[in-house]
């Protein structure tokens, strides 16, 4: 069987249902967006030690990784010294180098619940031993960091790698924001590159909140950030034009290429700027903007978070609410980290506390989530105080006080606390495709080509619920020996289950040029599944074979369409 152009070829990637690019027919199946559920001890690390002032887990301040080698967590938060009082008096800047500090602190933990903040020999201050890591007096304020492990690296001294945004005075009412380069060894201690980080035609400028992922496809660092101009547009005078010479937000004045339409309000949203050496970046290109039909006025890009999920990527989009200074998490997805579209626009993925909470009116995840077996642990900012209420406040309630009246932040320093807090999701359980407990559900899949040869799902079923599939040919013919009645049911809940026709799993000698399809009563429950190596109740889901042996799936000749049905379970079973 000659190959066409209407075989979607997955290797061994994973196929997640965030939309419908892997699907031909769905009939009585729904799209469920799946959250993830909040650790009780809630917040993980907050301010606790004498020298720290507001640890600032907001976005991007705070960036936490796993050591693949031994498992241990590390976290670099910023603690955010400001003079609101003079702030207020003497105006100047919030970050400013005449009005506030901002440092680098460090915590690790061993299972990634219990938190300590070491004493690490580097910044001593009233008799004490701190965590602070970088940022002085003599070197400046330092803020927006975000350290990846260089996988292209090959000099151990620098696997480690970071772009930051450094703050020094430069007169009495005056900062001077430049942005730099650093590599370590651990992670932790860092060194500054000689010469500074270059960003196309606009040289050393660079917008903040930077949130850096790597592709291994294209074997490049991205990073999605902000263009400097961001906000370059008419009626925003403290705020200069683009210089003659350097580009403008989206190529012209006042256009939006991220909606290709013209945008002359200047709300925050989301730039893609790529590197191969860390050092010589692209220029800023837009990929994620508000939607005039999906959002409010007055909402906002404020940062957002790509991972890698095997050949696909999520983003975690920290979405500002201008009006009601709050922040939450909604979901964004691509298929090539370039090109990106949102997954049920306007609704919070991760949503904020409930009134009095820890985090009641901000959350932020600027860190990508850590996979722990067969959970995704979701590490996110919060915070009790609104997201600039708390140090822009204080100029207007001295003029409309009794509007401010009921925002404590303003008037009381103990009212403005972040920290760091855990969610947890089913491994890559972020969407899924479900039947009602009533009638049965069916999926047809595109044609897919794959590498391996056997069929691992990740599903949940409940109450009578299970799951089959069967193969077919091009003709629309069962497979023999691969028909739905041959295949042994699936009825339960696992992240990783291998399907098996007649106690034969391998489908080497079926699949081979065929286009296969799966048929598979279920429950009501989310279930998907794929023709690589594992498939998750939200998605199919790349994972080594139950027994080690290589991939999962159809051999790289062969092609499969995919069948599900899903079998009527009790109202009560559904989730």
């Amino acid at each position: 069987m000659a190959l066409d152009s209407t075989v979607l070829f997955i290797g061994d990637q994973p196929q997640y249902f965030f939309d419908d690019a892997v699907v031909e027919v769905a009939d009585h199946l729904t799209r469920t967006i799946h959250h993830p559920v909040s650790d009780e001890r809630n917040p993980l690390i907050r301010r606790d030690r004498p020298w720290e002032h507001v640890t600032y887990f907001s976005c991007n301040s705070w960036n936490l990784r796993r050591d693949p080698d031994n498992g241990h967590f590390h976290c670099f938060y910023t603690d955010f010294k400001m003079d609101r009082e003079r702030l207020w008096s003497r105006g100047g800047g919030s970050h400013g180098w005449e009005n506030a500090r901002l440092r680098q602190l460090y915590a690790c933990s061993e299972d990634g619940i219990d938190w300590v903040k070491p004493p690490m020999g580097i910044q001593h201050e009233d008799g004490h031993d701190t965590n602070i890591v970088f940022g002085t007096e003599d070197y400046g304020s330092v803020y927006d960091i975000f350290i990846v492990d260089d996988p292209l690296e090959r000099d151990p001294r620098r696997r480690f790698k970071t772009l930051y945004t450094r703050i020094v005075p430069v007169a009495e009412n005056e900062s001077r924001f430049t942005v730099h380069a650093a590599y370590s060894a651990d992670g932790i201690h860092l060194t500054p590159y000689a010469e500074g980080p270059v960003f196309g035609r606009l040289g050393r400028e660079r917008g903040d909140v930077t949130i850096m992922a790597f592709d291994p496809d294209s074997r490049t660092h991205l990073a999605a950030t902000r263009h400097p101009y961001y906000r370059s547009v008419p009626g925003r005078g403290s705020l200069r034009p683009p210089q003659r010479g350097r580009p403008g937000v989206g190529g012209e004045p006042g256009f939006d290429a991220a909606l290709g339409a013209a945008n002359r309000q200047g709300r925050r949203r989301i730039f893609l700027i790529e590197s191969r050496d860390f050092l010589q970046w692209s220029e800023p290109r837009p990929i994620l903007a508000p939607d005039p039909a999906l959002d409010n006025i007055d909402d906002a890009f404020y940062g957002m978070t790509p991972l890698r999920l095997g050949g696909q990527w999520v983003g975690f989009l920290n979405v500002f609410h201008m009006v009601s200074n709050t922040m939450d998490v909604q979901l964004v997805h691509s298929r090539d980290g370039r090109v990106w579209h949102r997954v049920a626009p306007g609704r919070p993925w991760l949503q904020r506390g409930a009134p009095g909470s820890w985090n009641e009116f901000m959350v932020t995840v600027p860190s990508p989530p850590v996979a722990m077996g067969d959970e995704l642990w979701v590490y996110h900012g919060g915070s009790k105080n609104h997201h600039d209420w708390w140090f822009a406040g204080g100029n207007e309630a001295r003029d409309y006080p009794e509007a401010w009246r009921d925002v404590p932040e303003v008037w009381d320093r103990d009212a403005v606390g972040y920290g760091l807090g855990l969610a947890r999701l089913r491994r890559d359980g972020f969407v899924s495709l479900g039947a009602n407990p009533v009638r049965e559900g069916v999926l047809v899949t595109q044609p897919l080509l794959s590498w391996g040869d056997t069929l691992v799902i990740n599903a949940a079923c409940r109450g009578h619920g299970s799951l089959r599939a069967e193969l077919l040919d091009e003709a629309g013919a069962v497979i023999p020996s691969y028909a739905a009645g041959d295949c042994e049911p699936f009825r339960g809940d696992a992240v990783e289950h291998v399907l098996r026709w007649n106690g034969r799993a391998e489908l080497r000698g079926a699949a081979r040029r065929a286009r296969g399809r799966r048929r598979s009563p279920a429950s009501g429950a989310s279930a998907s599944c794929c023709a690589t190596r594992s498939c998750t109740r939200s998605a199919c889901a790349a994972a080594p074979a139950p027994d080690g042996g290589g991939s999962a799936g159809l051999p790289l000749e062969r092609r499969s369409d995919r069948l599900l049905h899903e079998r009527p379970a009790h109202e009560e079973d559904r989730r």
